[in-house]
């Protein structure tokens, strides 16, 4: 007796469209530094499958040589992680039902640790740069940690003028702070962005990132951090 075929569901083309960004963006995440040049991605970042996630704000694409480069941005690592789950296909070929319950595992991994993707996949840097801010001589005593957090708001909102949700430079953050220990305050963010209440972000442009940048930032993973970010 013949057995009868099994026909895959017929999907609209926004949802095939779709489809092909969540690969784009995961194939992006995949690679080193969340960069590749634009002819070696598949599936092909077209302007269709590309643009939507340049106007989120996700992916950005940059002329270099004779090429282009895309890169993930901040917001897409944070988008990724989010929705690392859904980005590929449940239908695709291959070995694509074992590869997506490992990024379901991995997904609840990362949620149960608050554990950012960039934290995993991000770019692996050297040593951490030299602290800045921290107080020399043994008679420099740090706040109690448990004020820390608070502090470090109230020189956040400083910085900021008053406004959450917008970034913070850790270069002038830490001026707010002068008698707190670098390691004390390196310690006490990254304890922050791991219990959710802040996030580290790196500048995005590279261009823009200064010398005082680089020794304000805080290492995590080997990924120097320039920016706090509190929402509220």
């Amino acid at each position: 007796m013949a057995t009868k075929a099994t026909t895959k569901p017929t999907r609209s083309p926004e949802s095939r469209l779709k489809e092909r960004q969540g690969l784009l963006l995961l194939a992006l995440l995949a690679r080193p530094d969340g960069i590749a040049a634009q002819k070696d991605l598949r599936p092909a970042p077209e302007p269709a499958v590309r643009r939507p996630l340049e106007r989120e704000g996700w992916i950005r694409t940059a002329k270099r040589g004779r090429g282009n480069v895309i890169e993930v941005t901040d917001k897409g690592w944070d988008a990724g992680g989010a929705a690392l789950h859904t980005l590929l296909p449940e239908d695709a070929d291959g070995a694509s039902a074992v590869l997506r319950a490992v990024l379901e595992r991995l997904s609840a991994y990362m949620a149960a640790r608050e554990v950012a993707l960039s934290d995993l996949l991000g770019p692996q840097r050297g040593t951490p740069p030299a602290s800045v801010g921290a107080t020399i001589g043994p008679e420099a005593d740090d706040p109690a940690p448990s004020d820390l957090p608070a502090r470090i708001r109230a020189a956040y909102l400083a910085v900021t003028g008053g406004r959450l949700n917008t970034r913070a430079l850790l270069k002038s953050l830490r001026p707010h702070l002068p008698d707190v220990a670098g390691e004390t305050l390196d310690a006490t963010l990254k304890a922050m962005q791991a219990e959710g209440t802040a996030r580290l972000y790196r500048i995005d442009d590279r261009a823009e990132i200064t010398q005082a940048d680089r020794a304000a930032a805080v290492e995590i993973a080997g990924e120097p951090r320039h920016i706090l970010w509190i929402e509220r």
